[in-house]
């Protein structure tokens, strides 16, 4: 008690209740009966929210304060990286030209932003802020003003980008209007060469006095197109050649990503492409087949303000991850959801509106965006205060007991089955329609009562080939859910290696870590019916009964619901019964029972990483703590002379340990 109070005074700014809210969330926010669901806490996310940087009408202090008393764990910038739409006079037309400039990132200047950013990230404990743009990486021409029917073509097809912090590589982006570069001048370089050698030939001409009537003028002419043509432009494409297809899409995703950066598609089912900015008109189609027609970008826009197509099955987002399965496609593509705000009640814009929930091990923006870049995270359009929240999706090998779940991948030597858990977050009476799409396909879909639990054993794959499941839940247009997928792929081989969960992820630098969480003194039971918050608003999911339901039925579960024994199924049972840890002295031998657990520096998933170990190491028990996980309790441990916590889920009585007891046991007897 003395070491938590002493924690309690050292952490700035964390009053009791907003700690314990914390640690909650830690503790209730992920629990599932699956060791794949539970490694994980869930925390609330806004993407593509614009300041006054670009067209927003807050800045970022202001909408940070708001995020944070809306309980809104992440915010994720999309402003505006350059906003200027350029004609000009051919064939002058980079000199000579009608510019419509709006405020935007790169005009305000990018260093600004990326500190202000940073700044207020430091400033505020709650809720992470991450730097992301919106891009523009191309229009064109049509039309003219003479004919009053001048038109620029896809001003509003635009791409997301997230987790590029350099100044340089913001104002690097090819875009249209924009800073010079040197990237394009071996593409640029021959017109400019040309155009400048005739030019220093009008130039000698005009020295040597020849025909100085004409040669003047010309020189004149041939000095303004060398200026006109320089090599140093933003972008190798201009808006006076038409249509450039999907080249600079995918020059501005590969310029992205080869910065480390993650790239969005956003929007794509524009419904009204057709506008005017100034005296120019507008026009954007639709544009959901340029998921197909791009390469290696990170995802798309799957949850908006209201159903997007593209979700629906076998449509553009299930042909891509088909292409995926059939090794088209070098990695998934994953769906977030955009908030698209620019201001709080203006055309309808609220924050929070469409949130995209992120399943992370720590809070930090590097966390984030390891799980936006591994497709760890489902997306949300909720209506009220209640949304839905997906409190378990994994799909489970039940002879082996692996699991994994959204964006993972499964190897099966069985029917997999899919275990499912809805719920909303405030509890209440709702009726959802459940969807599971299986490659394209809709295999199973329901109409259920919230809260909801599935086990549903998929006796109708086919496992000779891959395969995907993701799932879709709506109460309204304006309430629904989107996950993202998990993979499967098969062997009948029972004795290979599981893909259940990924590697632990590193613990981040730690220039980026929050401060961390401090535990709350009661202990963190699994109740009948949870009614505690965590930091999202989610209420604690409610644990299913022992008993295993039936696979080929949807199991309902009605509330309350009785206590569960919980199994850690990726975890090997002890070969002997574990004696409760409270009974044990200081010093006795516990094994790690799995790899990658982390010695944790308090008595929770929030706090950071003291180190990681591997299966088969052995600590020493020290005490047994009162702070409860998945009604197991944490334990304070000594290894290699460093003392921390660890979860007892994860560990057993050392066998050693064991044979000396029986050892001991029978010297005495004797």
């Amino acid at each position: 008690m003395i070491r938590l109070q002493s924690i309690f005074h050292s952490i700035k700014k964390f009053t009791l209740g907003y700690g314990s809210g914390l640690v909650l969330l830690g503790a209730l926010g992920a629990i599932a009966p699956s060791t794949a669901f539970a490694l994980y806490i869930q925390i609330d996310g806004v993407a593509d929210i614009k300041t006054n940087f670009s067209e927003g009408c807050s800045s970022i202090k202001d909408l940070a304060s708001q995020a944070e008393r809306q309980k809104i764990d992440v915010v994720l910038f999309g402003d505006l990286a350059r906003n200027s739409m350029e004609f000009g006079i051919k064939p002058f037309e980079r000199i000579f030209k009608n510019i419509t400039q709006g405020p935007s990132v790169l005009d305000r200047g990018a260093s600004g932003f990326i500190a202000e950013i940073k700044e207020n990230d430091r400033q505020f404990e709650r809720t992470l802020l991450i730097p992301g743009v919106e891009t523009i990486p191309f229009y064109f021409w049509s039309g003219s003003n003479y004919d009053k029917n001048l038109t620029a073509h896809n001003w509003d097809k635009h791409l997301l980008v997230f987790g590029m912090d350099s100044t340089e590589d913001f104002e690097q982006l090819p875009l249209p209007n924009s800073n010079f570069s040197k990237k394009y001048t071996h593409e640029l370089l021959n017109n400019f060469i040309i155009i400048g050698f005739i030019f220093m030939v009008t130039v000698g001409a005009v020295y040597k006095g020849y025909f100085r009537k004409f040669t003047v003028p010309l020189m004149l002419f041939f000095a303004l197109m060398t200026l006109n043509n320089h090599p140093f432009q933003s972008s190798p494409f201009d808006p006076y050649h038409g249509d450039q297809g999907m080249e600079p899409y995918q020059n501005l995703i590969d310029f992205a990503t080869s910065k480390g950066a993650l790239v969005f598609w956003n929007h794509m089912e524009i419904d009204s492409g057709i506008g005017q900015k100034g005296t120019t008109m507008l026009e954007t189609l639709p544009y959901p087949d340029d998921l197909l027609k791009t390469q290696n970008y990170t995802g798309f826009q799957a949850v908006g303000d209201n159903p997007i197509r593209q979700t629906e099955p076998g449509q553009q987002w299930d042909q891509v991850l088909m292409e995926y399965l059939n090794g088209n496609r070098e990695h998934p593509v994953w769906g977030f959801g955009g908030n698209d705000y620019l201001c709080e009640n203006q055309k309808g814009d609220q924050l929070g509106s469409v949130r995209t929930i992120f399943l992370v091990r720590e809070r930090n923006n590097d966390t984030v965006l390891e799980a936006m870049k591994n497709g760890r995270m489902y997306a949300v359009r909720q209506s009220d205060a209640n949304r839905l929240s997906l409190d378990e999706f994994v799909v489970e090998d039940q002879k082996t007991g692996s699991q994994v779940t959204m964006g993972q991948e499964l190897v099966a030597t069985d029917f997999p089955a899919i275990k499912l858990k809805l719920r909303t977050i405030q509890g209440g009476n709702k009726t959802a329609q459940i969807q599971i799409i299986r490659n394209g396909a809709l295999v199973k879909e329901e109409t259920v009562s919230l809260p909801y639990e599935l086990t549903w054993r998929d006796v109708g794959v086919d496992r000779k080939e891959s395969v995907y499941y993701r799932v879709k839940a709506q109460v309204s247009p304006q309430d629904h859910l989107v996950s993202n997928p998990i993979f499967v792929k098969f062997s009948d081989t029972t004795g290979m290696d599981i893909a259940s969960a990924p590697a632990p992820e590193p613990s981040p630098p730690k220039n980026v870590m929050k401060k961390p969480v401090v535990p709350p003194t009661r202990s963190v039971s699994q109740p009948e019916a949870p009614q505690v918050e965590s930091l999202s608003g989610a209420l604690s999911p409610t644990p299913p009964a022992l008993s295993e339901p039936t696979l080929s039925e949807p199991i309902q579960t009605p509330a309350p619901v009785p206590q569960p024994v919980m199994k850690e199924p990726s975890m090997a049972e002890p070969a002997q019964p574990t004696p409760p840890f409270a009974e044990l002295p200081p010093g006795r031998r516990l094994t790690i029972m799995t790899d990658g657990v982390a010695l944790k520096k308090g008595p929770g998933t929030v706090f950071p990483n003291i180190t990681k170990l591997r299966k088969g190491e052995e600590v020493s028990f020290v005490r047994r703590t009162n702070i409860e996980f998945n009604k197991r309790n944490w334990l304070v441990v000594k290894y290699r002379n460093r003392s921390g916590y660890l979860w007892e889920g994860v560990v057993k009585w050392s066998e050693a340990q064991q044979d000396a007891d029986l050892l001991a046991e029978e010297t005495i007897q004797q």
